[in-house]
């Protein structure tokens, strides 16, 4: 099983490299590391950073927003957060598949060395064993907030659901709440295809976990499915909020209304128990 999970970690990289088209802080330099110490082929796509920039933006400022002071964020990848929050004092703790947890210590270490408050954990988001050996860097009496960017959309529902359970049960010890921006509704996809035809091809060339079967239909959907696990509060928000906030745009000389129908379909969602 853990086999079929390490073919997502090449989508990390596939990341990675539009966020160098935005002013979010470390992304240049980490790019530039993965570029020379990892051999991944993948197809990259700078006209991704629109919509990468957004959910970076969107997840930070919904996280703020709960003044929360300590996170786990889950198939973390290559992102800088994790850097730039720990350096503000947060406590965080990122955890993901062997290769990719592997590769961010290294990079860390060579290109800003690694600081008391950040944590960097190899495990596995369908296994509530990997939670546990995260949870031993957080407060019991604090709040937590569990994010993820890119995780869930690579999943079937019976493994959406385990994740769901496993992140339920350890909100239900500190409370808190979770943050995903990765509820890719079917409309989204289709969006993207529309402003990218070739993207998704390329994402089923690196994982076959790449499937329109495994997308919520839409924002009900989304809701039921939750709710059905426990959370009962839950808040939808959209990419087209921070829209005004991104930089790709003028860096790659994109119109900025062109992507308005995608990025007002890519949804976020807050939960809580």
């Amino acid at each position: 099983m853990i086999e079929s999970f390490e073919s997502i970690s090449p989508t990390a990289i596939l990341t990675s490299y539009p966020r160098i088209f935005t002013d979010i802080q470390y992304e240049k330099e980490i790019y530039d590391w993965l570029s020379k110490n990892c051999n991944d082929e993948v197809k990259l796509n700078k006209l991704l950073a629109p919509e990468i920039e957004a959910r970076y933006k969107l997840t930070d400022k919904l996280m703020e927003k709960f003044d929360i002071s300590q996170v786990l964020e889950l198939a973390a990848g290559y992102s800088s957060r994790g850097l730039i929050y720990s350096q503000k004092g947060y406590k965080y703790v990122e955890m993901d598949l062997e290769e990719v947890s592997n590769n961010k210590k290294r990079l860390v270490n060579e290109l800003f060395e690694m600081n008391d408050n950040l944590e960097i954990v190899s495990g596995n988001a369908l296994n509530y064993d990997d939670y546990v050996k995260c949870d031993k860097y957080f407060d019991g009496n604090k709040e937590l907030a569990i994010i993820n960017e890119g995780l869930l959309r690579y999943l079937t529902f019976d493994e959406k659901r385990i994740v769901g359970e496993n992140i339920y049960k350890l909100l239900k010890k500190h409370g808190g709440v979770w943050i995903t921006c990765d509820v890719t509704p079917k409309k989204f996809v289709q969006k993207q295809d529309e402003q990218n035809p070739t993207l998704n091809d390329n994402i089923n060339n690196v994982t076959s976990r790449n499937n329109l079967n495994d997308r919520f239909e839409d924002e009900n959907h989304i809701r039921t499915f939750f709710r059905e696990i426990g959370f009962n509060n839950i808040e939808i928000h959209k990419f087209i909020e921070v829209k005004d906030e991104l930089k790709s745009f003028d860096i790659l000389g994109i119109d900025k209304d062109s992507c308005d129908e995608l990025l007002d379909s890519a949804l976020v969602a807050i939960l809580k128990i």
